[in-house]
C-alpha cells in the first residue's frame, strides 16, 4: 500500500514549519515512521509545500516528493491523492510519534478489516491525520467512515512545543 507523508505545514504554533525533521532518541520524526511502516507501505511520497523546504532537501533523495501549494491540509491532501490515484493508501502527518510497532500495526489491521471507505486514527477523540483511504475521499459515504482511537500514550500530534516536551518526559521516564 502507497503511503503519503504529509509533511507541508507553516508549524504555527511551534514556529517551525519542518517539525517532521524533530529528533527524538536519535532519529527525526519521519525516520521513525518510515522504519515503522516501510514493510506495509510502499512506495513512500512525500508531501511538501514552499513552507517546508528544508524537509523535501533532507530527504530528496530517499523519498518521492510531491510539491503542493500549501493552501491547506484537507487542499492539499486532495490533491496528492488523485494524483497518485493508488487505493488502499495510508496517510500520516510528519508530526506524527508512534510510541511503538504494535499501535500501528493495529490500525492497519483493524482498517483491513472494518470494511470501510477511510479509518482513521484519533488520539483520545481528536483527529490526528493518520487515514487509511480504500477508495477516494469523494467516493465515500459518511456511513464508509471508521475510526480507530488510541491513547496519547501510544500516539502523539506533536503540534506545539509543550507537545515535543511531554513526548521527550515520558521517554525519560520509560527509560528509568
Amino acid at each position: 500500500m502507497p503511503l503519503v507523508i504529509m509533511s507541508g505545514g507553516t508549524g504555527s504554533r511551534m514556529n517551525m514549519p519542518d517539525k517532521g525533521l524533530l529528533m527524538i532518541r536519535g532519529e527525526t520524526l519521519i525516520g521513525r515512521n518510515l522504519k515503522f511502516l516501510e514493510e506495509v507501505a510502499k512506495p513512500v511520497y512525500l508531501a511538501v509545500t514552499p513552507n517546508t523546504e528544508i524537509t523535501e532537501k533532507y530527504y530528496s533523495e530517499k523519498l518521492e516528493i510531491i510539491k503542493t501549494s500549501g493552501s491547506g491540509y484537507s487542499e492539499d491532501l486532495g490533491k496528492v491523492l488523485k494524483k497518485i490515484n493508488k487505493y488502499p493508501i495510508m496517510v500520516i502527518p510528519g508530526d506524527i510519534y508512534f510510541s511503538d510497532q504494535e499501535v500501528v500495526n493495529s490500525f492497519i489491521a483493524f482498517a483491513k478489516k472494518s470494511g470501510k471507505g477511510i479509518v482513521s486514527m484519533l488520539i483520545e477523540g481528536l483527529f490526528c491525520g493518520v487515514s487509511i483511504f480504500f477508495s477516494p475521499p469523494d467516493d465515500v459515504k459518511s456511513e464508509e467512515f471508521q475510526s480507530f482511537d488510541v491513547s496519547e500514550k501510544q500516539a502523539y500530534n506533536v503540534n506545539t512545543v509543550e507537545d515535543f516536551f511531554l513526548i521527550l518526559n515520558r521517554l525519560k521516564k520509560q527509560k528509568n
